[in-house]
């Protein structure tokens, strides 16, 4: 990713609560200090038109250390105590606050976040008495009604913006997710009438020099229809049902590629009924048949698992073929890895990720992670 990129991404990162962050500590830190700067303009201008010396540059030149200081302190506030409530509260409140799309939400980034701002002010304000001024008027304040009113009107005034703000895009994702919705159902439609259309090609292929292999073609693909079809019209599936699909898929995919194709598949009893959208999974076994054992001659092994770590739910699919620096084929899903992407974006906002990555060994692994609901 450019520079752009990477920083708007960690900057739509601080607008989720999560244990672990994957941006770079530089783009963190620059975030930091574009805080620090508006906080400190921001102050130095209300104050300034309070005063009446906002066109006087002695005044600026006095009073820009200070609160730039304080607003350094305010921007630590709220960034270390974000972080320390985000390292020790449980998963499942970052999942469950996250979900919150009501006045629930509002409440409470707005009671914390002033929280913040308040511990920031008090500390800065302390700083700026102990190292420019030493005779506690600037602690003065604190006691007095003008700087509270001044505190609070700017509180309120940042929480109802931040206020329009989430509501207007909490609409856009439950637009993006209606959009994204549609494009599945439409990827579904383009999806099942080729492989369809592929299968019956094979078995009709195979009718005349091998009767029996193209009855077992046909039962295989009743199999598959009989797993599929009904959640694919509907908006989620069970992990059991997902891996049953996989299962009447793959076995159709070793009529065809006989011994070349070898698979295992791997889901725990207790994991059984966790709900999640369909065809997540089978797009991500395409692939890995695709670029990764079609071009072998010795073919290779298909792995799908799932399990459980801590609040995550991780599925993984791995092939020994060729892997991730190899030339790719025409064709393949890689429409369907976007349309996933999309739709874990949608359902789960950042807490769920797509990823492909060299498996250890050779070969590929596209791994799926989302938040664990049981």
């Amino acid at each position: 990713m450019t520079f752009t990129e990477e920083f708007a991404q960690a900057l739509r990162h601080q607008r989720v609560l999560m244990k672990h962050r994957p941006d770079r500590m530089r783009f963190r830190l620059l975030i930091y200090l574009i805080w620090t700067l508006g906080f400190g303009t921001v102050f130095s201008v209300m104050a300034g038109l309070q005063q009446g010396n906002l066109g006087s540059l002695f005044w600026w030149q006095a009073l820009m250390p200070g609160n730039m200081l304080v607003s350094l302190c305010v921007s630590i506030g709220f960034f270390s105590i974000f972080r320390v409530f985000e390292r020790l509260a449980p998963q499942r409140w970052l999942d469950t606050i996250m979900g919150w799309r009501d006045w629930r939400s509002g409440l409470f980034f707005s009671v914390l976040s002033i929280s913040c701002a308040l511990l920031g002010v008090v500390v800065g304000m302390w700083l700026v008495d102990r190292i420019w001024m030493g005779n506690g008027n600037t602690l003065q304040l604190l006691g007095s009604f003008g700087f509270w009113r001044q505190f609070l009107l700017i509180s309120v005034f940042i929480s109802v913006v931040a206020s329009f703000r989430y509501r207007a895009r909490w609409r856009q994702e439950m637009l993006q997710a209606r959009v994204t919705e549609a494009q599945l159902k439409l990827l579904q439609g383009q999806i099942e009438p080729h492989f369809l259309f592929n299968t019956l090609a094979n078995v009709q292929s195979l009718i005349d020099f091998d009767p029996a292999r193209a009855k077992q073609m046909l039962e295989r693909f009743t199999d598959y229809l009989r797993a599929s079809l009904g959640q694919l019209r509907g908006d989620t599936t069970t992990l059991a049902q997902e891996f049953a699909m996989l299962d009447a898929y793959l076995a159709l995919m070793q009529l065809r590629m006989g011994e070349r194709l070898r698979v295992r598949l791997e889901l725990p009893a207790e994991l059984n009924g966790i709900e999640l959208p369909p065809l997540l999974v089978q797009p991500l076994v395409e692939n890995a048949i695709h670029h990764g054992l079609e071009p072998k001659i010795a073919g290779g092994e298909i792995v799908v698992s799932a399990r459980r770590e801590a609040d995550t739910l991780v599925i993984d699919v791995d092939d020994d073929g060729q892997g991730l620096d190899a030339p790719k084929r025409r064709g393949g899903n890689g429409v369907a890895l976007d349309n996933i992407r999309e739709r874990l974006k949608a359902r789960w906002g950042l807490r769920a990720t797509l990823e492909l990555q060299p498996r250890e060994g050779g070969g590929t692994r596209a791994r799926i992670c989302i938040p664990f609901s049981a």
